[in-house]
């Protein structure tokens, strides 16, 4: 890894080691899910590796194969994927408990898959510094609902949830300090200016277009597994906002093409080898 973070500014690294030690702490069974869910929900099963010896005489790529395969086992017994065939072709797919799990932890990502319907839920509150235990705590919690905070006191989430908070804030009796609601517009700005203003969109996307231009470079290093890895890491930074709501440049998408385009040598060793 220290090779491919040096094809990086030296001013990055700080920021991108604290993301791949924020993805290392996903459950690794979370992260295939993640990359399930955000990018195409398939991916082809894995192919059987080679059978020939090497000139140690040592069977090459069988081990490698064998790792991989049991992590595919391990989360098909657990009913998160399943295999899918439909007109001879085989594919792997999230199951209906697999999102379920995702979700919980992953909220805004559903709206990849139904389209916005232009109104935020917002929520605003007003503690006393004496109770700054209940405001922090109603800060995380609504944080790990997929909203983003674009002023101290103001956090905002596209998804229809106003009544899922309204009963969190009358079962932890924060009636008269929390106020709930939904609006087209928030503080007279644009969609996207929210959006960049309550969630890291700038940074994220920074990043996206690093690892574009570094892909050449790693490629003839032979350092895509490394770089798939990066990859992962800043994607689990985001957020997953509807379209309408991100940057014209969002880099998103080119650089999940290069993630594909690495192989079984990259995506799938990156998302599968951790697995039990």
């Amino acid at each position: 890894m220290k090779k491919l973070l040096k094809l990086f500014e030296p001013r990055d690294i700080k920021t991108l080691e604290a993301y791949l030690l924020h993805f290392q702490q996903i459950p690794n069974y979370k992260k295939v899910l993640s990359s399930m869910i955000k990018f195409s929900e398939m991916y082809p099963p894995l192919s059987r590796r080679s059978m020939h010896t090497d000139i140690a005489g040592r069977l090459e790529g069988i081990n490698e194969y064998r790792r991989l395969k049991r992590s595919e086992i391990y989360m098909n017994r657990r009913d998160i994927i399943a295999t899918y065939d439909k007109k001879g072709g085989r594919r792997l797919m999230v199951t209906g408990r697999g999102k379920k799990v995702f979700y919980s932890d992953f909220p805004l990502a559903e709206l990849r898959e139904k389209k916005w319907d232009g109104f935020w839920t917002v929520v605003m509150y007003d503690f006393a510094e004496i109770e700054r235990t209940r405001r922090r705590y109603l800060r995380r919690k609504l944080i790990s609902f997929g909203f983003g905070s674009p002023q101290i006191s103001i956090l905002v989430s596209p998804l229809p949830i106003h009544e899922e908070i309204r009963e969190l804030i009358e079962d932890e009796g924060m009636e008269r300090e929390v106020w709930v609601t939904r609006a087209k517009r928030i503080l007279g700005m644009e969609n996207c200016e929210v959006a960049e203003a309550a969630w890291p969109l700038e940074e994220i996307n920074y990043f996206y277009k690093k690892l574009e231009k570094i892909f050449p470079k790693a490629k003839g290093a032979d350092l895509l597994g490394e770089w798939a890895q990066v990859f992962l890491a800043v994607n689990a930074q985001d957020p997953y906002l509807p379209e309408g709501l991100l940057p014209r440049d969002w880099k998103e998408k080119k650089c999940r093409k290069l993630f594909f385009s690495t192989g079984e040598a990259g995506f799938l060793q990156a998302l599968f080898s951790a697995v039990p």
